[in-house]
């Protein structure tokens, strides 16, 4: 369920965040101990700015909430543990991930250098995209006055 919150429109992610809210609170503390990692995954991605996309603040808010809720259900001790135990693994996915493009620049420079490309015209999409949005609103905005 918490990869189909990070994958999905906010509609999406605000059901699974309540879900998630009310499945804790059903839970027994021991049960919730379980599961703790897959709930608190995606709520601590969302909190934290890891989740890979925008994320309206009312969702931000909402996870917010709904990690209190689990916290206060777990007790803090052992919400913190499990807290960082997502925070090391993550930093770990992202150092490794990070080490790799290093290493890789290294050893294969034309690939790194088509990678940059890539992503460079990725970059220019996007700023593109969002200056014609810009100007869509700023025309649309003048038209009807």
């Amino acid at each position: 369920m918490g990869k189909i919150a990070l994958q999905m429109e906010a509609i999406q992610m605000k059901i699974v965040f309540d879900s998630f809210g009310k499945i804790s609170s059903e839970m027994s503390q021991e049960d919730c101990l379980r599961h703790a990692s897959e709930i608190l995954l995606p709520l601590y991605k969302v909190c934290e700015g890891f989740s890979g996309r925008v994320i309206p603040e009312t969702m931000k808010q909402l996870a917010q909430e709904i990690s209190e809720r689990v916290r206060n259900k777990l007790g803090v001790q052992n919400y913190v543990l499990v807290y960082n135990d997502i925070r090391k693994n993550l930093k770990a996915k992202r150092d490794k991930r990070k080490h790799e493009e290093k290493r890789m620049a290294v050893t294969d420079p034309m690939r790194n250098a088509k990678r940059k490309l890539r992503i460079a015209e990725k970059h220019r999409a996007n700023k593109k995209r969002k200056m014609m949005t810009m100007k869509m609103g700023r025309w649309t905005h003048s038209k009807s006055k």
